[in-house]
């Protein structure tokens, strides 16, 4: 399979993160450059904007692995870059190399989003505002999918979306496309509540990070 994660592993260490904390690290310059921001405007507090920007991530995260991901790339280099983190992550669940992402994908990413929202609201502070919103609920993500790629859980929200998200890979690629909710699901139709009763088996079980 031609993708980073076959032909070029060392590049993963910029690309992608071994954990969650990682991830955090390598957000940290971002998140306290928002902060200083909003410190230095002494800005008041925004909860609006702020859950702006978790509604946006959210919806972003659908739409990125519904039609980025599962879309057929024809740029053999963008191909090979998006594969890496989905459809090898597909085939291959013990590499958790890929879990999580590096500076390479978070940085551009952060970027370009800080730009699309200080353009729509013309505003520094409300665009930091939605920024710091769309950032944390990001790392959310980010928890979310190692953590439900970690180890079996019998309750809970995480049992919910681990069930939901591995009957994304093992039974329907086209249905349960959200890692972290399924509200995006449900308003564009591919919702399958099928995920409810699906019972992982042994090989599926061993391709967890902890083992029993």
């Amino acid at each position: 399979m031609y993708n980073m994660a076959t032909t070029s592993p060392k590049l993963l260490a910029f690309f992608a993160s071994k954990n969650p904390w990682m991830v955090l690290l390598k957000l940290l310059p971002i998140i306290g450059g928002l902060v200083y921001l909003l410190v230095s405007a002494k800005a008041d507090w925004n909860l609006l904007y702020f859950a702006i920007g978790i509604a946006c991530w959210s919806l972003f995260e659908y739409i990125t692995h519904r039609w980025i991901y599962h879309k057929k790339i024809k740029n053999k280099n963008l191909k090979w870059l998006l594969d890496t983190f989905h459809l090898y992550h597909h085939n291959t669940p013990k590499d958790y190399r890929v879990l999580n992402a590096g500076l390479f994908l978070m940085y551009p990413l952060a970027i370009i989003i800080w730009g699309v929202f200080l353009l729509l609201t013309g505003d520094v502070v409300n665009s930091a505002w939605i920024s710091l919103g769309f950032l944390s609920y990001y790392f959310l993500y980010e928890n979310v999918h190692y953590l439900i790629h970690y180890k079996e859980y019998k309750i809970g929200y995480l049992k919910k979306m681990q069930l939901y998200h591995l009957h994304h890979h093992h039974k329907n690629w086209k249905k349960n496309y959200g890692n972290t909710t399924v509200i995006w699901d449900r308003i564009f139709g591919t919702y399958d509540k099928g995920y409810k009763s699906l019972i992982l088996n042994k090989e599926q079980r061993s391709n967890f990070i902890k083992k029993p």
